[in-house]
């Protein structure tokens, strides 16, 4: 009788593909509203202002859900940190539409973080809301944040097939 570890009911992770994802999304959700923050939050003295700055709480929370707004200002690098990341997500990956899919559920995690950060700033209300579903600016994130996603992710896909064709020929 051998000692077995499959025949006594062990499982294992592939921390091959669920550890990529959950890197990527660890990425995107400290490293995205990272430089946008890193970028704004300051004043013309370089001191980080405060929340309870009444002339600056529009513009924080137009920050936390425009963030498209902010890409030029802020040299595009949030959009070429995701851009990059759903390339790597996808080209990674040996099946391509598990790193389309990957990189698309990075939508949602970005949106959530909006709300996230709006709740622990500001208390909960339904603002976030009208922000991002009452108000076309909100859409047209989306879409901005979807087509960086899924051009990402099919530049990943596209590389990879040039790269195995060139390996073959």
């Amino acid at each position: 009788m051998s000692n077995n570890s499959n025949s006594k009911g062990h499982w294992k992770i592939d921390w091959g593909r669920q550890g990529r994802v959950t890197f990527a999304n660890l990425i995107v959700f400290l490293g995205y509203y990272g430089i946008i923050v890193n970028f704004f939050m300051f004043d013309e003295g370089n001191d980080w202002f405060s929340f309870v700055d009444i002339s600056m709480v529009a513009t924080v929370k137009i920050m936390i859900f425009w963030t498209y707004e902010f890409f030029l200002a802020s040299f595009m690098l949030p959009c070429l940190l995701l851009f990059f990341v759903c390339f790597w997500l996808t080209y990674k990956e040996d099946i391509a539409h598990y790193g389309i899919r990957a990189s698309l559920w990075l939508i949602p995690l970005i949106v959530f973080e909006g709300f996230l950060f709006y709740f622990i700033m500001y208390g909960f209300s339904f603002e976030p809301l009208v922000f991002q579903f009452a108000s076309i600016k909100g859409y047209i994130n989306l879409l901005i944040i979807f087509g960086i996603n899924l051009s990402g992710a099919l530049s990943g896909v596209f590389l990879k097939k040039y790269v195995k064709n060139r390996r073959v020929i």
